[in-house]
């Protein structure tokens, strides 16, 4: 950083963010600046404010505060279905409920392809 001003827009920005004060649980095992306390307190509060990001919320994958977006560029020509894959006639239960589940949690959406 740059000076002092560079600092203060960083620190007003992290306050900005949420909570950099309460500890995370498991905050002794992250090993980064350990040489460099200010930089370890700076990327420590950073972990802090963003603490919900790497929460597991249960059966899907944890979120993110990026807005996220995957699109398959099929150039020119029309976007095809593929055959499903095989599988035991017992497992549809299962991937109908985890299907659910993603479209509920907003992981995935429903398509309305070929």
């Amino acid at each position: 950083m740059s000076g002092a001003t560079d600092r203060d827009k960083l620190d007003e920005w992290l306050r900005e963010l949420g909570d950099t004060e309460t500890p995370l649980d498991n905050e002794g095992e992250v090993r980064v600046g350990e040489e460099e306390p200010e930089a370890r307190a700076m990327v420590i509060r950073l972990l802090r404010a963003y603490r919900d990001v790497s929460k597991d919320k249960g059966d899907c994958p944890p979120m993110t505060a990026l807005n996220v977006q995957h699109h398959i560029d099929t150039g020119k020509a029309a976007p095809i279905m593929m055959k499903r894959r095989r599988h035991e006639q017992m497992e549809d239960a299962t991937i109908e409920s985890n299907v659910s589940k993603m479209l509920g949690a907003g992981v995935i959406e429903e398509g309305n392809g070929a």
